[in-house]
């Protein structure tokens, strides 16, 4: 692979500015800092910006100007990390007043860096859906209070949906007095306007590269037959509209040729209940005749309480019934799950990941460190699953790379051939996995001698 001059890679670590909003998991923004500066384990309060309180607890961000320091010319990089600690509000608004902070201080640009964006799932008015009636548009919300505060740019990662990239180009003021007039979130044109702000990583080619070289799939001979001739044992199951795109292209990604493909319609008789939705069958490729025998692979952007796909492998281990013809498609032989928000019920992940234990049959619980608690924080028996993608190598060369001025939406995706997408992903991630996990030779169950003694 060719690189980047190194003129030009000194000139952008010399414009950044690394803004930590939140001392809960600044580790993770270390980590991505020490990419982004190339200095091992900087100490961001005192290089950048302390996210300091006062003792009655109010956010007062400090940066680090002393020394004739100064932020004209820079752009700084706000860091939020979404967490069951600190509130997605309180993570707005504090990110909202650093970047007022930098800009008074002469900040040139300011981005924010969210590894998962908050409320992205509320992006429905009254005027488009009524059951949204009595709520908020919290998508449109967001892009107005950014726009205020002085944030020019927002990358995340697998966003919900690209609708919300259509209320940043609104917000922004970007949009055609025609488009402005009949505005429609769901306009292509208006939504690719939108990506000039809103800027949305898909890990899907990370995911795809995962799972060829280093899941339960490509590291046991069991999983290899699954793989072997052109994946013809695999199927990839989108589970509503919103999730075909992302399946589609982690089809792409896979570069196998026999991979099956199912779409489902997930339908909600009530809103955000997990006990009312419906997930049959409505579509399936081609060369696709059933799943017995087969993987099923299971990958959206978000999981939250898990009742919704929870609902969907229990669908799928009834037989996979098509909506129109009433057909079972089959039962897999096994199953992986893969998301890469792991909400899990906010402060009540580790109920969540129990469940998720007894009640989602799953040889492999994929998910990312865009909630950094997912890391550490596991119900002991999900650690025998669950593998995080570690993202801090890839958020730090989104950052670069946005500075100098590649398309960090699509840096990351259309690759030619499994090699050169392999040789360019494989360095920007990495794994968590706890020694319990099945994959760890140390997990093996092993004998040990019991030692009872008599009390004398």
């Amino acid at each position: 692979m060719r690189q980047e001059s190194k003129s030009v890679i000194d000139d952008v670590i010399s414009r950044l500015w690394i803004a930590p909003i939140s001392n809960t998991h600044i580790e993770l923004a270390v980590k991505i800092a020490e990419r982004c500066v190339g200095v091992y384990d900087p100490d961001l309060k005192e290089m950048f910006c302390d996210p300091r309180r006062f003792t009655v607890g109010e956010f007062c961000p400090k940066f680090a100007l002393s020394n004739g320091a100064t932020l004209k010319g820079k752009s700084v990089y706000i860091i939020m990390i979404p967490g069951p600690y600190k509130t997605p509000e309180e993570l707005v608004e504090r990110a909202c007043i650093t970047s007022r902070a930098a800009k008074e201080n002469g900040a040139e640009k300011v981005a924010l860096l969210a590894t998962d964006m908050p409320h992205a799932r509320q992006d429905r008015g009254v005027d488009e859906d009524e059951k949204s009636k009595g709520e908020a548009n919290t998508v449109s919300w967001h892009a107005s209070q950014f726009k205020a505060a002085g944030i020019d740019e927002v990358i995340t990662t697998h966003a919900h949906t690209p609708r919300i990239n259509a209320f940043f180009a609104k917000e922004y003021g970007l949009l055609t007095p025609e488009l402005y007039d009949k505005f429609n979130p769901n306009d292509e044109r208006t939504q690719e306007i939108g990506k000039k702000i809103f800027k949305s990583i898909s890990p899907h080619a990370i995911l795809a590269d995962y799972l060829r070289y280093h899941s339960w799939l490509a590291q046991t001979e069991e999983g290899r037959q699954y793989l072997a001739n052109g994946g013809d044992r695999l199927a990839l199951k989108a589970m509503d509209k919103g999730n075909q795109w992302f399946i589609d292209q982690l089809q792409l990604a896979l570069f196998l040729d026999n991979l099956k493909k199912i779409y489902c319609k997930k339908a909600r008789t009530a809103k955000n209940d997990p006990k009312k939705v419906e997930v049959p069958i409505v579509w399936v490729s081609e060369n696709f005749q059933t799943l017995d025998g087969m993987v099923e692979i299971n990958a959206d952007d978000i999981m939250d309480t898990a009742g919704t796909m929870m609902r969907a492998v229990e669908w799928s281990d009834q037989g996979n019934i098509c909506a129109d013809t009433g057909k079972s498609y089959g039962t897999p032989e096994d199953r992986l799950v893969y998301f890469s928000h792991a909400c899990l019920g906010g402060e009540g992940h580790l109920g969540v990941q129990e469940r998720i234990c007894h009640s989602l049959p799953a040889r492999e619980v994929i998910t990312t460190n865009a909630r950094a608690y997912i890391e550490n924080s596991q119900y002991y028996r999900f650690k025998a699953k669950c593998t995080v993608l570690r993202f801090a190598g890839l958020w730090a060369d989104a950052i670069l790379a946005n500075e100098a001025g590649h398309d960090v939406t699509r840096r990351y995706t259309d690759f030619p051939d499994e090699e050169s997408q392999h040789n360019f992903l494989n360095h920007m991630y990495r794994l968590k996995r706890h020694s319990r996990h099945f994959m760890v030779e140390e997990s093996e169950l092993r004998e040990r001698q019991i030692h009872f003694y008599l009390r004398e």
